[in-house]
């Protein structure tokens, strides 16, 4: 029983270290997106750590910049979750733990993107910015809610087994029986974790960046549907080591401390 403590706990902090280190890396793809298309219509801003100051009068923003800059960055969403899908599908096989980054990136990049769409149908943030510009009905709004609520929970519901199958880290085989606690130490409790650390590292946070930060849980909700009745899965015939990536730790916690020193104040960004 002590030793399946131990490996559950190793498991947790492995994934919540990529959970972490892959939404910064998502977050600041999007926002950096973001900045140099600003820089395209020649407006400056200010990039902090829990978001972008765009240092510029509300007549200086034209529908075409507006359009433009606030698209920029879920376009690069859906280029990263598709090259994230391609990585994940390709390295199915594979058990090296770096797998996991692209498994936590690819759900943190969809969650941002479907977020943007849905929150942004009914908030003048993110997304929602152009939405407002094309002057949208609530008809519309709600059609585009539904759409997006849908398609990512039938990604979740598609994507399950190669969740799953990210076993093949620690183990030689999953079977039903054990899927539950797998999902509790791979992605349940490292998803909760991450939540409330990032909470806290990007506090002050405004209710549209809080509520993006809980889609991810759409995602994961399709593994608590029948995953016990999945056959089971065999990986390897050898026996593997269950070991804490120090490096990996350490890599974490020092790149998030450099991101709230560095952007503390803000930087301003011009081109």
């Amino acid at each position: 029983m002590e030793k399946e403590k131990r490996e559950s706990i190793i498991i947790i902090i492995n994934s919540t270290a990529y959970c972490l280190l892959s939404y910064l890396a998502v977050f600041m793809l999007y926002q950096l997106t973001t900045i140099v298309t600003s820089n395209l219509y020649d407006i400056p801003n200010t990039l902090f750590y829990n978001r972008i100051g765009f240092n510029v009068r509300p007549e200086a923003w034209t529908f075409d910049s507006v359009k433009v800059i606030f698209s920029a960055g879920n376009m690069i969403l859906l280029l990263s979750s598709v090259s994230f899908l391609v990585i994940i599908l390709k390295a199915m096989e594979y058990n090296g733990l770096l797998r996991l980054f692209f498994i936590w990136a690819f759900i943190h990049s969809v969650s941002m993107l479907f977020g943007s769409l849905v929150l942004g149908s009914f908030t003048f943030e993110g997304f929602g910015i152009v939405l407002s510009y094309l002057y949208l009905e609530d008809t519309a709004k709600m059609i585009l809610l539904f759409i997006g609520l849908i398609l990512i929970m039938g990604i979740g519901m598609a994507m399950s087994k190669p969740f799953l199958f990210s076993a093949n880290i620690y183990y030689k085989n999953l079977r039903p029986s054990d899927s539950p606690a797998f999902r509790r130490d791979q992605f349940v409790l490292p998803y909760f974790i991450s939540t409330l650390l990032l909470l806290a590292l990007k506090y002050p946070i405004s209710l549209y960046e809080t509520a993006i930060l809980f889609f991810p849980a759409l995602l994961l909700m399709p593994l608590f549907w029948g995953i016990r009745r999945n056959p089971v899965f065999y990986f390897e015939d050898s026996e593997k080591s269950i070991k804490i990536s120090f490096t990996l730790v350490i890599l974490t916690l020092l790149i998030i401390f450099v991101y709230r020193v560095l952007l503390q104040k803000g930087i301003n960004i011009s081109f």
